[in-house]
């Protein structure tokens, strides 16, 4: 069994730590020439042992859809940028069979932006090689393949760097080829980069978050011709008007008497647009937070990956799923504070009352009526938080995933990332099945809407406006509008 690693494990993390360097394995750099089963996925051309020559390699064990997994990617970045001797390689070691195909792999990789080598260890045989018991984990070797330290879970970019700098200082390296060198560049053309969230705006208009191009963009449905595009376009952490203001992956969307709350994942962050499309920050300070019993102002307060957000039916209080740390957030419109709403912050599916109930990685969140319905994505389910209880109504563990139509424990979804509760019913965005399940609220019944004229790529998320149905493509980065009578979809073109 492979085991998943949360971040809240964090003591049992940092009892794995350097270690004495163990006896050269040459056998373990042919094997990761290699490029495990699956192969390369984004490099110009295979690697080979010379590429190790005077290097340290610092192996990263990963799999895409894990938030941990995530949050490392900065770390890695930061020393492969500042150690050139050192050579990052991404081992990835799918949780999901929907994470396993190589085009996937290297679109996470363009998604998250990664710069160095990655490999698709489909069948876990480097993950054994090494013996790695948990995503994230990060391995240090020596150029001759022996091993310096090793550290599981996220966080430990300090003694990565510890460790580094020791080496370096002791052995002689000379290998500073850049890790960028190997690495193809994607170019991606059209007028949306990986979207991943919608909102309903008005009757005629929806926004979606162009996760990719760091923007919002909102975009009439009738002739998709955009109507404003919020955000710089370029990575950053910045208030003010809409062409300056700069957002990092923003996803999750709300909007609620003519503010529009998003999301904003990677800058960790609680921002608001008014319909000048000017931009705030409510809440977050740009670094990754690990609180969780957050109490009192939200602005300046870390955040842990915000991944949508939703008003709750008070009209005050705004629901958001911080995946980070496995919760439901609540912010306080009128005075600024946050506050824990659902989740004890433990990784797993047990429904109890809202604040010992656990969860794990909430990503979509949708209101109807006073009931919030919200899809947990490494649990692959639906629940709904209602009466201060949360309850699950599909799904049945951190493990347990697949395509199953029909009612609970026996229906099944595969890392759902989106959701839109609407006339007692509930679309899901089932992010890596490729499909759009609905969920009755009556009949308690899971159902798959076949799709006549699209085939979808990880869709993000689901709205419904008017008699259509609307879903992000990420992964092919568009907009479908959908019959939900007849099936039949078709591409919003969006026109400037």
């Amino acid at each position: 069994m492979r085991f998943w690693f949360s971040i809240f494990c964090i003591v049992l993390a940092l009892t794995t730590g350097a270690a004495v360097a163990q006896q050269p394995r040459p056998e373990v750099l042919n094997v990761l020439a290699s490029g495990g089963t699956g192969g390369w996925v984004n490099t110009t051309r295979p690697l080979t042992t010379a590429d190790f020559k005077d290097r340290l390699i610092l192996l990263d064990f990963w799999t895409y859809g894990c938030i941990n997994c995530m949050h490392v990617i900065p770390d890695l970045d930061y020393l492969e940028k500042k150690y050139p001797q050192v050579l990052v390689i991404g081992v990835h070691s799918a949780k999901y069979t929907g994470e396993s195909l190589n085009e996937r792999i290297r679109q996470a990789v363009d998604r998250f932006a990664i710069h160095h080598p990655v490999m698709n260890d489909h069948d876990y045989k480097v993950w054994d090689l090494f013996e790695v018991r948990a995503w994230p984990t990060l391995v240090l070797l020596d150029s001759s393949g022996a091993e310096i330290s090793r550290y599981a879970g996220e966080g430990h970019r300090a003694e990565l760097e510890r460790d580094i700098v020791r080496t370096l200082k002791d052995t002689k390296m000379t290998g500073e080829r850049a890790a960028e060198s190997l690495v193809t560049k994607t170019e991606q053309n059209g007028p949306l980069l990986y979207p991943s969230h919608l909102a309903v705006i008005d009757d005629t208009t929806l926004a979606v978050s162009d996760t990719g191009n760091h923007q919002i963009v909102l975009f009439d449905t009738a002739t998709g011709k955009i109507k404003q595009r919020i955000g710089s376009g370029k990575a950053g952490f910045t208030d003010g008007a809409s062409a300056v203001a700069a957002f990092n992956m923003p996803r999750g969307l709300t909007m609620h008497e003519g503010v529009l709350y998003v999301a904003d994942t990677v800058n960790h962050a609680l921002r608001a647009i008014d319909s000048a499309g000017n931009v705030t920050t409510l809440g977050g300070d740009g670094t990754r937070g690990y609180d969780r019993t957050p109490g009192g102002l939200a602005k300046g307060k870390p955040m842990a990956s915000p991944w949508d957000v939703e008003m709750l039916a008070d009209g005050q209080t705004l629901a958001i799923a911080m995946a980070g740390t496995h919760q439901l957030w609540r912010y306080d419109i009128k005075n600024g504070e946050v506050y824990v709403l659902a989740g004890n912050g433990r990784e797993d599916i047990a429904d109890e009352t809202a604040l010992k109930a656990e969860l794990a990685q909430p990503s979509g969140l949708s209101r109807l009526g006073d009931a919030i319905y919200f899809v947990d994505a490494e649990s692959s389910s639906l629940r709904v938080l209602k009466d201060n209880t949360v309850r699950t109504l599909i799904g049945t563990g951190l493990f347990d995933f697949g395509q199953l139509d029909g009612i609970y424990p026996t229906a099944s979804l595969q890392h759902p990332q989106g959701v839109f509760a609407h006339d007692k019913k509930v679309y899901v965005a089932d992010t890596y099945n490729d499909a759009l399940r609905v969920y009755d609220t009556v009949s308690k019944k899971l159902s798959t809407l076949k799709l006549d004229g699209a085939v979808m790529n990880e869709p993000g998320d689901v709205a419904v406006l008017g008699n259509a149905v609307y879903m992000t493509d990420t992964g092919n980065s568009r907009i479908l509008r959908i019959d939900a009578a007849t099936g039949t979809a078709t591409e919003v073109t969006l026109t400037p």
